[in-house]
C-alpha cells in the first residue's frame, strides 16, 4: 500500500526520524511520499534525493561528533549589533548563525539537485515573514489542492529549501529568495500532515519530536528561542485536526534541544525503538 510520512521539526531531536526510517526499511516499508519541517526537512530532503536510511545513520553519527563545525556564527554581525543597540540605532543582526556551512553541506550531500529531481513526492515548507504565507516547496504540482495562506513552488535547489525550512527565527539568518524572507516552516506547520493531504496522500504516518520538550538547563538565547517556537507550534497543533493514520511520539532525552548535537544518536535510537514497538500497527495500516 502506498503511504506517506510527515516529519516534525525539533532541532537535534529530529535525528529520531532517521531511526524511524531505519526501522521501516528493516521491515520492508518504504514511503512513497515524504514531508518534513525544519529538522524534519533535512531527513526528508536527503532521503528523497536517494540517501538511504543507513547512510542517514552515518550522517547522524558524524554530526553528533562534529556538527558544531557547521554552526557558523555571524561574529561580525554580533559585534556590530552591540554598539547599534547601545546608541539606539537600527540593528542589522537578523540571526546568530549564518547557515552557509550547513547549506554547503546539504548541497554536497544532495549533489546540487533541485527538489524537482526527487523520485518520490517531497514537500519542504518554510514561511515568508514578509507575507506571512507558508511556502511549500514540492517536486510536482500535480494533484495539489489549494490551502489558504499556502503557496506551492517547485523551482528551488533541495539544499536551499532545507536551509530555509531550518531557519529558526533569531537563531539562523533567514533565507532570502526573490522577494521572500524565509524562516523555519515550524512557525506555521511544524508537522506537515496537512500538506501531504493536499497532494492526495491520505495514508500518512506522522512522527512528532516536539512532544514533551523540556527546556534544557542551559537557558541561553538559542534554546529560549527554540523552546518558544516549540511551545507556539504545539499550541498551533492543538488547534488543528490532523489527518494522519498513525502518530509516533518517540520518548526522547528530556534535555535534548535545538543544538544539543551530542544527543543526536540517542534521539535516533529512540526513534528506532518507537517504530519497532509500534511496528505491528504500522504494518497493519500501511502494508
Amino acid at each position: 500500500m502506498s503511504f506517506g510520512i510527515a516529519l516534525a521539526g525539533g532541532g537535534a531531536r529530529g535525528a529520531a526520524h532517521v531511526g524511524v526510517l531505519l526501522a521501516l526499511e528493516e521491515d520492508g516499508l518504504c514511503p512513497q511520499s515524504i514531508a518534513g519541517t525544519s529538522a524534519g526537512s533535512i531527513v526528508a530532503g536527503l532521503y528523497a534525493t536517494g540517501i538511504s536510511p543507513q547512510q542517514l545513520k552515518e550522517i547522524v553519527i558524524n554530526m553528533s561528533a562534529t556538527g558544531i563545525y557547521y554552526l557558523d556564527l555571524d561574529l561580525l554581525g554580533i559585534i556590530k549589533a552591540i554598539p547599534q543597540f547601545i546608541v539606539n540605532h537600527k540593528i542589522d543582526l537578523n540571526g546568530l548563525i549564518k547557515g552557509d556551512r550547513l547549506e554547503r553541506f546539504l548541497s554536497e550531500q544532495t549533489n546540487g539537485k533541485s527538489i524537482r529531481d526527487t523520485s518520490i513526492r517531497t514537500i519542504i515548507p518554510a514561511v515568508d515573514i514578509n507575507s506571512g504565507d507558508t511556502i511549500a516547496y514540492t517536486n510536482s504540482l500535480a494533484n495539489v489542492s489549494s490551502i489558504d495562506r499556502v503557496k506551492w513552488k517547485t523551482n528551488i535547489l533541495m539544499s536551499e529549501a532545507i536551509r530555509a525550512s531550518c531557519a529558526v527565527p533569531a537563531v539562523f539568518k533567514p533565507k532570502l529568495i526573490d522577494d521572500m524572507c524565509l524562516v523555519d516552516g515550524g512557525v506555521t506547520d511544524v508537522l506537515p500532515v496537512d500538506l501531504l493531504l493536499a497532494t492526495g496522500e491520505y495514508n500518512i504516518l506522522a512522527v512528532d519530536v516536539a512532544e514533551d520538550y523540556t527546556m534544557p538547563k542551559s537557558q541561553n538565547l538559542i534554546e529560549i528561542s527554540s523552546h518558544s517556537l516549540s511551545i507556539m507550534s504545539t499550541r498551533l497543533k492543538e488547534c488543528h485536526s490532523h489527518g494522519e493514520k498513525l502518530l509516533l511520539t518517540p520518548s526522547l532525552p528530556k534535555q535534548s534541544g535545538l543544538l544539543t548535537l551530542e544527543q543526536m544518536v540517542a534521539c535516533m535510537d529512540a526513534g528506532y525503538e518507537a517504530a519497532k514497538v509500534h511496528m505491528p500497527s504500522i504494518k497493519a495500516i500501511f502494508s
